[in-house]
């Protein structure tokens, strides 16, 4: 699988301003709440195969990338369903 596009700095821009910031939170948010909903499916076909510890660190990274989405400003996946 290819690696998620990471935003390249441009170098006229003077670093740390707002929106470049922003910019980063939002791509990073978004790549740690596809991690979170990839791994929740990882973790149910862990689980549907009798894998109980991949199951159990599959669900482990879930909580991290959706822990790490929300204090980036993301949204949580609403898994319920």
């Amino acid at each position: 699988m290819p690696r998620p596009n990471v935003p390249q700095k441009n170098p006229s821009e003077p670093s740390g301003t707002t929106t470049e910031n922003a910019k980063i939170n939002e791509e990073a948010a978004s790549i740690a709440s596809y991690i979170a909903d990839m791994s929740d499916e990882m973790a149910k076909l862990a689980s549907r195969c009798d894998m109980p510890m991949l199951c159990y660190f599959l669900n482990l990274a879930r909580a991290e990338a959706d822990m790490r989405a929300r204090e980036l400003g993301g949204y949580s996946i609403d898994r319920s369903a």
